[in-house]
């Protein structure tokens, strides 16, 4: 008895020092690459570096995509080939978010419900001690400005040293999942990614963050999406993709059964950065050079 006391004291330690959780590895099958072909091209003037995608729950055919640190703090509505989404006798262009900066803008998600968010949270060498999300509601058709935005900022609670010499608190996957948002890291040093929780205030403006996994991923987490029937959780690196089925309840995503494929984009266009759904068995990717890239299911095969 007194050892059992003795090791569950020493359990409740480590988590209180903020031990880091356990990496998961997966065995991932040996296939070919998936050679990515071009399926459209966007308009670099309007995205001049496409870093995340996410699909319209409402309005069919239309995607929402942003541009990386220094553009326009706007979301760009886009079709499946990279056109611009015709509305009445022209075209609907971008979407600018009143009172919201763009210091590094990675990351796009929503939910059925028309809540979306766009994540301020690139890292890229660990310097920040300040990041933050932009919550707003889905504009409709021809919404040149969208001024109710509501900015969460929060901060990396292992983060110590700025820069990080690890340089493990960059950031450019976000999702929201049964109304809860999650994070994924992008390590520069090894193939890890931590799964975070980040914990929106019903008032207030800080979020408060909660590690919940560690995953060997197998490269640098770039994007990350929920399946429009929300069974399914895509994340995408430079050089693989992971499906996994999301579990019915609890958030230990990375047992779950899941399916992995590597993936070879073109030389000039190796930047794959963003990733959503077509539909619930077709995965929709973005480079930064511009290319647009679809991939099915089928074309995955089962991890272990």
């Amino acid at each position: 008895m007194r050892i059992a006391l003795h090791l569950a004291c020493l359990t409740w330690a480590a988590f209180g020092l903020g031990a880091e959780p356990e990496v998961i590895r997966r065995e991932v099958p040996t296939m070919p690459s998936i050679e990515l072909k071009s399926v459209g091209k966007l308009n670099l003037k309007l995205v001049p570096e496409c870093s995340a995608l996410w699909v319209s729950p409402s309005q069919p055919g239309v995607f929402w995509t942003l541009a990386d640190s220094g553009a326009k703090s706007a979301i760009i509505p886009i079709r499946a080939d990279g056109t611009l989404v015709p509305v009445a006798k022209s075209f609907w262009g971008a979407v600018m978010l009143k009172g919201a900066t763009n210091v590094d803008w990675e990351a796009i998600t929503g939910d059925a419900s028309g809540n979306m968010v766009v994540g301020d949270v690139g890292n890229n060498v660990s310097r920040r001690k300040e990041l933050a999300f932009y919550l707003f509601k889905e504009p409709k058709p021809g919404v040149t400005e969208i001024t109710e935005v509501r900015k969460v900022t929060f901060a990396w609670p292992d983060q110590t040293a700025f820069p990080d010499p690890e340089l493990a608190h960059d950031c450019e996957a976000m999702f929201l999942l049964r109304g809860k948002l999650y994070l994924l890291t992008k390590h520069r040093r090894d193939t890890l990614t931590d799964l975070w929780r980040a914990d929106i205030p019903p008032v207030g403006d800080r979020a408060m963050l909660t590690k919940l996994a560690r995953f060997d991923v197998g490269g640098m987490v770039t994007d990350a999406c929920v399946s429009p029937d929300q069974k399914r959780l895509a994340i995408l690196t430079y050089r693989n993709v992971w499906v996994f089925d999301v579990p019915l309840v609890g958030e230990d995503f990375f047992r779950a059964p899941a399916l992995h494929a590597p993936i070879s984009p073109p030389t000039l266009s190796w930047q794959v950065e963003a990733c959503s759904w077509v539909d619930n068995g077709h995965l929709f990717l973005g480079s930064e050079q511009g290319d647009l890239f679809r991939i099915a299911l089928t074309d995955l095969r089962e991890a272990k």
